[in-house]
């Protein structure tokens, strides 16, 4: 498998700061059921990845941790399939990305309308992170 389509960890959002700065300082809008948290970084921020990302599946909304894995697993591996124009985009603008995919729903999805929304997620970002 080529290594453009892996996930490693540097690719994650996982560190407490940073976390935190992306909820405090960043932007959001709406796919349903995904609800989008992004904040766009200048070039030479300390962060190792160009994207960096993190899913959320709330516990409000389901009981089971084996539920909000699955969940989380479906949204990382919509998002790993379809990262690729994301990373240009950002590449190409000298810009760094931290983004968090918040699954707003109760009810589960597949894995195709779940790739389809990341799919809609990922060309807003471009869109409004690059203006």
């Amino acid at each position: 498998m080529p290594k453009n389509f892996s996930l490693c960890k540097d690719e994650r959002l996982y560190l407490r700061e940073a976390i935190s700065d992306l909820f405090a300082k960043g932007c959001s809008f709406t796919v349903f059921p995904y609800r989008v948290v992004y904040h766009v970084l200048p070039e030479d921020d300390p962060q190792v990845a160009r994207v960096a990302i993190m899913t959320i599946a709330p516990k409000k909304k389901f009981k089971h941790a084996v539920d909000r894995n699955h969940v989380k697993r479906l949204t990382r591996e919509a998002y790993r399939i379809n990262k690729l124009p994301l990373i240009e985009a950002f590449a190409n603008a000298q810009k760094k990305l931290q983004i968090a995919f918040i699954y707003s729903d109760n009810k589960h999805i597949s894995f195709q309308e779940s790739e389809s929304k990341i799919r809609k997620c990922i060309q807003l970002a471009i869109k409004k992170g690059l203006c």
